[in-house]
């Protein structure tokens, strides 16, 4: 097959040890050719993707970091109020109350 376009430019940058596992780790996980072909697909998405669009993929991932830091963090309080032996009502408990005239 001939290349309508080559690809004659050529761009560089440098990675650290962790970045360049990680790049082989995400190559061989989204089934790329090469850790080149991969990172071209990859730049090139971003390129077609308005800019308002180019962080979502990295916003979900931190919501998703902090939603996880939260289960975490109520489970510890969990814990914590279950060894005490503290009675606690069921969520939505107080609203429900509330709503219904009983505080």
């Amino acid at each position: 097959m001939s290349v309508i376009r080559p690809r004659n430019r050529l761009v560089n940058f440098r990675l650290s040890e962790d970045e360049f596992d990680r790049l082989r780790n995400s190559c061989a996980e989204y089934g790329a050719r090469s850790i080149s072909d991969f990172a071209r697909s990859s730049v090139l998405d971003r390129l077609n993707r308005p800019p308002e669009q180019a962080y979502e993929g990295e916003r979900v991932y931190s919501l998703n970091s902090k939603v996880t830091e939260l289960e975490y963090r109520v489970g510890q309080l969990l814990n914590l109020v279950h060894a005490t032996g503290t009675q606690v009502a069921p969520a939505g408990y107080a609203m429900a109350q509330e709503a219904a005239g009983q505080s």
